[in-house]
């Protein structure tokens, strides 16, 4: 009995989330076409999708909406994206062109770069370009 509910809590939320990724696509492309209330509009249900399901934000939509307005944070269409540094850390600053809404999101330099295999795997096994 536990293993059925647990697929369909999972299936469940696969539905929601699909749902959820199709209506921000949607958003995004009105938001890219003009029209920023009817994107505002798409984002606040997602939201309320979430709320209503349980089912939580996926970080990468979560962090692509305004927490204010709902509105989809485009770089250079309906946002404007700052990296700064500060005493060690640095973080990604969006702001919203609609609402002036200020988000901060921390980012790591250096090294998780060359773990990913940027700097490392350019040079080869024995250090040389």
């Amino acid at each position: 009995m536990r293993r059925r509910r647990n697929k369909l809590k999972r299936t469940y939320q696969d539905i929601v989330r699909q749902r959820q990724s199709y209506l921000l696509k949607i958003a995004e492309a009105a938001a890219k076409s003009g029209d920023l209330e009817y994107a505002a509009r798409l984002g606040r249900y997602i939201k309320q999708l979430s709320m209503k399901t349980g089912v939580r934000l996926q970080r990468r939509i979560k962090r692509s909406l305004c927490k204010n307005c709902g509105l989809p944070l485009i770089p250079g269409v309906t946002a404007r994206v700052r990296l700064k540094t500060q005493g060690g850390f640095s973080y990604v600053v969006i702001t919203c062109k609609r609402c002036g809404w200020i988000h901060r999101y921390p980012y790591r330099k250096g090294r998780s770069y060359e773990r990913e295999g940027g700097i490392a795997e350019e040079e080869g096994a024995d250090g040389a370009p």
